[in-house]
């Protein structure tokens, strides 16, 4: 006995996850980021550079007598308020960046947990920079906290489009919108051009070659 057709069953275990009506998605797909997430990764990346380097130096003394006192070296790492800040933007990078490698359904939009995670990032990362300013003030410190505030910027502007409120978003912060959640373009790929047509064929001369009724 020969089954039909419509008994045959698929053979690609992505079409069997499609047909249950499952979203499919394997491999690596950047094409499925938005400008956004890049600029959330980003900006931890610079996050990360400006808390290496130092923030406060203090040069050695010598004291006389064979006593001297070394120099000093402070970053962003030296304080615990800091690295966890740091450790929340790492998370909300990973977050942001994960659609590109694996679907991961969840019952709230999200983006809202990136930006929650950059908000946090944000005010912990303002309140010891602020603190900072007994010891004077520092050029590094100050490009930490900028980096953290366009992490949350951005994180923000990814999240509204998934709202989905009835409202309209006002003005520029339309443009912005649109902007931050416009695709990625696609280096490496190039453009692709249409194949030109075949050439007609040329006639060489021979008999062979003349139309018929000549």
């Amino acid at each position: 006995m020969t089954s039909s057709g419509s008994e045959a069953t698929p053979h690609d275990p992505g079409q069997a996850a499609a047909a249950g009506g499952a979203p499919v998605h394997s491999g690596v797909d950047l094409g499925r980021l938005r400008l956004a997430d890049w600029a959330v990764a980003l900006g931890t990346l610079l996050y990360l550079v400006f808390m290496v380097l130092p923030w406060y130096s203090i040069d050695g003394f010598d004291l006389g007598s064979g006593y001297r006192i070394p120099g000093v070296s402070v970053n962003g790492f030296d304080s615990g308020t800091l690295t966890v800040a740091f450790v929340l933007l790492l998370l909300a990078s990973v977050w942001a960046l994960l659609p590109a490698f694996v679907d991961v359904a969840v019952p709230f939009p999200r983006s809202f947990l990136t930006a929650g995670l950059a908000a946090l990032a944000f005010v912990l990362t303002l309140v010891e920079w602020l603190s900072t300013f007994d010891a004077g003030f520092t050029f590094f410190g100050l490009l930490t906290f900028l980096a953290s505030a366009a992490v949350l910027a951005f994180a923000v502007l990814r999240l509204l489009p998934e709202l989905g409120g009835s409202a309209p978003v006002p003005g520029r912060l339309a443009g912005a919108t649109q902007w931050a959640n416009g695709p990625t373009p696609q280096f490496g790929r190039g453009e692709q051009h249409p194949a030109p047509p075949p050439a007609p064929p040329t006639s060489t001369g021979e008999p062979g070659d003349r139309p018929p009724g000549a």
